[in-house]
């Protein structure tokens, strides 16, 4: 009985600690304190109960004393979700998010314009879930949360980050490179009592100091500037890879939600390793004599003298660069190729992935059932030589938006063909350019890109805008850069730049602002207007009633569309839709007082257009009963009666 009593008091010495953090845990829930950053918020727009993606949900894998905590942009979809509304999240990293490039360039938005104009009849809702500077940990966590939103389709373009993005294997914010520690590390931080922890010992970290205008997030995600091809670091980070991979994969299909899987790109052209390894520094003069031999168009000696340092070091990432420039010279792209992807997969500094990634991928998709989307294969297809280069991307890895719309092109037509909307295509044949796109888009990311390229491990140096070179016009380079590092507001970029067509007399330039407005916010009534008012400065009326028509269906604001629309019609001879038109504009509440006199002084003079005096005069008497001083109104009443009122 002694040694029974023993016992239980042991066990509750033991369980007493558990039961305590249990009560502290469910204390913390009961009252909100110390709560996860959710991935969705609920929340209301335009009068509609909505989901949104949380801005701050990165602050779950990163310390904003540390660094500028990546973000999402915060979308929002239907909290109900309709029968008609098909719904596709995309989750990856960077270039999932559309690095350096915003709202309607990255792939799943372009994505979500083909869909809308292949299948008119269904209502997309594309999210895009990617961030800058996430790994396949960060995605299997998302996960869970994703499946919590009735997803029809997820899309995963992913593994570049494996080695540098959070909790990556040569990362500065990771603590382990056991996988199934950072799994279930991930696993506690649900926890209050954890993420109370975390905010205590953050408290007590000093802040770094941040030069957001020189500093870039890859210098500061790095901790290891050296993992060689094929080492053990290597090998075990690709292994913790295909184990998210497969079990974010294995989670979908367990939902009976279908998975497409995108194959990577990176600049293997047009980017010398960031960092290459030598076994031997006997072999730093040869690498040298190569160098120069490539600069003076020696390329035959070059070759000749590249294969001897590879029969004595295969590792040397620089020297399959060379081979890759000297074979692509002398017209040998096939070996060209396979000599600049193994340079990229030889790189030091890991932040391209290599091939195993690809394979890899490919492995889990035929493993899971998934279906794969070939983008490097597109990639290579569409490229000079079928060597991968600036043509589609932008630096190292993240395409430019001739890329990003590449891709959005070979995942719906993957989509189409997977045949998951069980309906037919419509007969659309979308265009050769990324869909409203502008100079100003590009030159948005493209002075991104310009620090990045300046700064570690590409240089090291301070950045000069006052070099960049705009992609197109100079104006779209000034106002971008204003968007970039002042107001950060696109739509009033977007509309800066229409105002400096408009006022160079080129509505057709302007128009192209409005429409990528309209692109990305299709709901939103004014780019409509604006659109319309582009047409009227072409005398092309039709036009013009249909965006003003198009513009009237969203606005909660009518009494100045009416107007404008009663003038369209006008001028294309409808007559009596502008005098009914234009009435209603008269009838609307919120059209000031000034524009309803000007609107009833229309209305009079379509009345004397169409030999109705009688009309004419009455509303004449209306307005300058109420505006005695209106001098257009006096002047009309004058040329009918030839005296003042």
């Amino acid at each position: 009985m002694k040694n029974r009593r023993l016992l239980i008091f042991r066990c509750l010495l033991a369980v007493i600690p558990f039961l305590f953090i249990l009560f502290f845990e469910l204390s913390l829930r009961l009252l909100n304190l110390f709560p996860q950053e959710p991935l969705f918020l609920e929340t209301q727009a335009d009068g509609q109960n909505v989901y949104q993606l949380n801005p701050d949900v990165g602050k779950r894998y990163f310390d904003p004393k540390q660094v500028v905590v990546p973000n999402l942009y915060p979308e929002t979809f239907a909290r109900e979700k309709s029968s008609d509304i098909y719904r596709i999240f995309c989750l990856g990293e960077s270039s999932t998010a559309g690095f350096p490039f915003d709202f309607q360039v990255p792939f799943p938005a372009q994505m979500k314009l083909l869909l809308a104009n292949y299948y008119p009849d269904v209502k997309f809702e594309v999210i895009n879930l990617g961030m800058s500077a996430i790994s396949s940990y960060t995605v299997a966590d998302f996960i869970t949360e994703v499946m919590n939103h009735q997803p029809d389709l997820i899309i995963l373009y992913m593994g570049h980050n494996e080695f540098y993005g959070a909790y990556g294997s040569a990362s500065a914010f990771s603590f382990t490179q056991n996988g199934a520690l950072i799994r279930f590390y991930l696993k506690l931080q649900k926890l209050h009592t954890v993420q109370m922890i975390r905010s205590l010992v953050s408290s007590l970290k000093p802040a770094k100091q941040q030069d957001p205008e020189n500093t870039t997030l890859m210098e500061q995600v790095i901790a290891d500037k050296k993992v060689v091809y094929q080492s053990d670091k290597y090998n075990r980070t690709l292994a913790n890879f295909h184990t998210n991979l497969s079990a974010i994969v294995a989670q979908c299909r367990q939902n009976k939600i279908p998975v497409l899987l995108g194959t990577l790109v990176a600049n293997d052209k047009d980017l010398p390793p960031l960092g290459s390894a030598m076994s031997t520094r006997n072999d730093a003069p040869g690498a040298a004599r190569v160098d120069s031999l490539l600069r003076i168009g020696a390329f035959a000696s070059a070759h000749t003298e590249a294969v001897t340092i590879l029969q004595r070091d295969s590792s040397a990432a620089a020297n399959w660069f060379h081979l890759g420039q000297a074979s692509l010279a002398l017209g040998d792209s096939m070996a060209a190729s396979a000599y600049f992807a193994a340079a990229r997969d030889r790189d030091v500094v890991r932040f391209r992935a290599s091939q195993d990634v690809n394979r890899i991928i490919r492995d889990v998709a035929a493993s899971h059932g998934a279906l794969i989307a070939d983008i490097q294969a597109a990639f290579k297809k569409a490229s000079p030589e079928g060597i991968i280069g600036r043509e589609l991307i932008c630096d190292h890895l993240h395409p430019n938006p001739a890329g990003y719309y590449l891709m959005a092109k070979v995942l719906t037509e993957k989509i189409s063909q997977a045949g998951w909307l069980d309906k037919k295509p419509a007969a659309y044949h979308p265009p050769d350019s990324p869909i409203a796109v502008t100079d100003l888009d590009w030159d948005m990311g493209l002075i991104r890109v310009y620090k990045l390229l300046h700064r570690w491990p590409f240089a090291d140096k301070k950045v000069d805008y006052g070099k960049y070179v705009p992609h197109g016009e100079p104006q779209a380079a000034r106002i971008a850069y204003e968007y970039v590092f002042s107001h950060h507001n696109w739509v009033k970029a977007h509309y800066a730049m229409a105002d400096y067509h408009l006022a160079r007399k080129q509505p057709e330039k302007a128009r192209q602002h409005y429409l990528a407005v309209n692109s990305y916010y299709p709901q939103r009534p004014e780019p409509l207007f604006k659109i319309a008012q582009t047409f009227e400065q072409l005398d092309d009326w039709r036009e013009a009633e249909t965006y003003y028509q198009a513009s009237l269906a969203r606005s909660a604001q009518k009494g100045m569309i009416y107007h404008r629309l009663a003038w369209a019609q006008w001028r294309q001879k409808k007559m009596a839709a502008a005098v009914n038109t234009i009435q209603m504009a008269i009838s609307a509440p919120d059209l000031p007082a000034q524009e309803r006199r000007t609107a009833k002084l229309d209305l009079a003079g379509f009345f004397l257009a169409l030999d109705r005096v009688e009309y004419a005069n009455r509303v004449l008497q209306d307005i300058l009963h109420d505006a005695p001083d209106f001098q257009p109104a006096r002047e009309m009443w004058q040329s009918l009666h030839g005296t003042g009122k």
